[in-house]
């Protein structure tokens, strides 16, 4: 939906011939401003005792300026200006992208201009810089953006004397690519925002102007800092090569880009950690050992080093030990002659023949028996073996990945498994951290099962709520992945059709675990606990209400009341009938009250003054 405030052009004005205007004398748009940020703040949450921010499923964290100026300081005078600038502007860049994607669904059944409010209002609520609009004309379907405004405030040039220094650079270059970023992220085009006024350089305020690139005379001024690779510094010696940047291995951190969804699912630093390691090992022949405890996923990363190794297209074999009865583990794996015992009829292949030329996973390799162990590691030494009742050795290549919960040295100190048998699987061990120790993959998970259960039981879910995700985030996962999948799944099929996932939906059976220490902003910008019910949550916004018109004397109690009464008449749509049911309050009551209102001098007198007649009209009986 296009917006056009009254006071601004379709076009930016042009100067007339032999004159120049001035910059800073813009217009502010009449009756455009942004939206409540309450529903923004909803959804930044903290976990002070964990060491967590979140802004819905991104990890944030709260930085000194006064640190960030001493970096890009270093950054000038390491690489040069013009490389530190590309460095800096890219990393706005990048946030501004990310954040546009929080804003789609921050707001989905917003207006354009409500929608596209949030990345302003984040970088209010991140500290970066208060966003004051000069022009404003947005046209998402003819792909039209045109916007002046200023960086009120800005963090990055506060500490900065004017003109240094960056000579007659402009100073703001993390906000600059902040909105580059969010911009064209939100349009579906590029867009690029260039600071034409800075306080740095001794103008008296931060002024940008944002617009697509080919609208601009002189794009290629702004759109190398916002490339890969950083311009030439200006500060690299004469004659000395520039350092080609070294390729980096491709690492897919989450399974769904498989096309099955089969996979581990993740992208946190430990879960990339994980995937290198894979990386490494897959190729090679070598014994592979999955530490970790119970539910964090080893079956998948076993299959995760199949699927990347050379033996992708051969068999690969998954033993539960602790599954099978221990007097028949052995011909499980091994394979059983006819009449070896009693019941055995037929000549039958076991799990490591099965799995020849692939890989064979052993899960829960702790509970093998003393026979079996030795068996086992026979088999690792030699890759023979022989089938139960028989004499005759049978070779395989077999490649073995294990897996166990256990503390196999605490075993090994009970004579419970053998030292020798844990040397052979110990070549290349990769430890899973528990959930609990990778929490930036729960996000992604969640997005990955409720895809995944809607799918299955046939259900329509817009998403998840704000404090739904915090009291995933801030639960400890005794289960890991199995519990948050069985969360999950239970809530979807307790959902309401066609609505978001409530908090109250996760945890039924255990309704004082939502949320337990983590804490949100409140309406003075305090933080406050999460895990209130919604009651408490609305009599909190009341008291917050409350406390801010004690401290503002210049608002009377009637004063409120009329603002109240002027709110949930435009909130309705000017509808008298549905205002007074969102008051609480009769029809005939809200009627007399805005009848007062018309007859006073309030600044809302014009608009009442409409609705008298609308709501004072009666049907005549005759």
């Amino acid at each position: 939906m296009p917006i056009r405030p009254r006071s601004v052009a379709s076009r930016p004005p042009k100067p007339a011939a032999g004159k120049r205007t001035t910059p800073s004398a813009a217009v502010r748009p009449s009756g455009l401003h942004f939206p409540n940020i309450r529903d923004i703040a909803s959804h930044l949450h903290f976990s002070p005792d964990r060491g967590r921010i979140w802004l819905d499923d991104r990890r944030m964290v709260l930085l000194h300026a006064e640190a960030f100026h001493s970096l890009r300081k270093e950054l000038v005078a390491l690489v040069g200006v013009e490389a530190a600038r590309g460095l800096v502007t890219r990393m706005g860049y990048v946030a501004g992208c990310r954040d546009a994607e929080f804003a789609k669904r921050a707001r989905p059944k917003a207006t354009s201009f409500d929608a596209f409010s949030v990345g302003p209002q984040l970088h209010a609520l991140k500290g970066m810089a208060e966003i004051e609009l000069l022009k404003f004309r947005m046209d998402i379907g003819a792909g039209i953006l045109y916007s002046e405004f200023l960086f009120k405030d800005s963090f990055e040039d506060e500490a900065q004397p004017p003109a240094a220094p960056f000579g007659e650079q402009s100073a703001c270059w993390m906000l600059a690519g902040y909105a580059s970023g969010y911009a064209s992220t939100f349009m579906g085009k590029r867009i690029l925002v260039r600071e034409i006024e800075c306080r740095a350089n001794g103008h008296a305020q931060c002024r940008a102007i944002a617009k697509p690139v080919e609208d601009w005379a002189d794009p290629e001024l702004d759109l190398p800092y916002l490339q890969p690779l950083p311009a030439e510094s200006s500060a690299r010696s004469p004659g000395r090569p520039r350092r080609t940047p070294r390729p980096q291995p491709s690492i897919t951190t989450t399974a769904l880009a498989r096309g099955d969804g089969s996979g581990p699912v993740g992208g946190s630093a430990a879960f990339s950690t994980i995937l290198h390691q894979i990386n490494r090992v897959a190729a090679t022949r070598a014994t592979v050992l999955l530490l970790g405890e119970s539910g964090v996923g080893k079956s998948l990363f076993a299959r995760e080093v199949h699927d990347r190794s050379p033996r992708r297209a051969k068999p690969f074999v998954a033993v539960n030990c602790a599954a099978i009865p221990e007097e028949l583990i052995e011909s499980e794996l091994f394979g059983v002659e006819r009449g070896a015992y009693t019941g055995a009829s037929l000549s039958r292949a076991g799990r490591f023949e099965l799995a020849d030329g692939g890989t064979l996973f052993l899960d829960e390799i702790a509970t093998l028996s003393p026979t079996a162990q030795g068996k086992l590691l026979r088999v690792l030494q030699s890759g023979e073996f022989e089938r139960l009742g028989s004499t005759t050795m049978r070779k395989v290549d077999v490649r073995v990945i294990a897996a166990t919960n256990a503390d196999l040295q605490d075993a090994i100190r009970r004579t419970r498994f053998r030292e020798d048998l844990y040397f052979r699987l110990h070549v290349f061990p990769i430890v899973i951290p528990p959930l609990r120790e990778r929490r930036d993959d729960i996000p992604l998970l969640v997005g990955h099962y409720l895809a995944k259960f809607s799918k299955l039981h046939e259900r329509h879910l817009s998403g998840i709520t704000p404090p739904a995700l915090a009291a995933l985030l801030a639960h400890d996962w005794p289960g890991n992945v199995r519990e948050l999948e069985n969360v999950l799944e239970r809530a979807v099929i307790l959902s309401d059709e066609g609505q978001a996932l409530e908090r109250s939906q996760l945890f039924a059976a255990r309704a004082s675990e939502h949320g337990r220490d983590m804490m949100e902003l409140g309406g003075d910008g305090e933080l406050i606990p999460t895990d209130i019910d919604d009651d408490s949550r609305e009599q909190r916004l009341v008291d917050d209400f409350a406390a801010r018109l004690i401290d503002s004397p210049a608002v009377s109690l009637p004063a409120a009341q009329d603002r109240v009464i002027l709110a949930a008449w435009k909130k309705t749509g000017r509808n008298v009938s549905a205002a007074a049911k969102l008051l609480g309050i009769s029809r005939a009551q809200l009627d007399y009250r805005l009848k007062k209102l018309q007859q006073g001098a309030t600044p809302s007198k014009a608009p009442v003054s409409k609705i008298k007649r609308k709501t004072t009209t009666r049907r005549t009986k005759k």
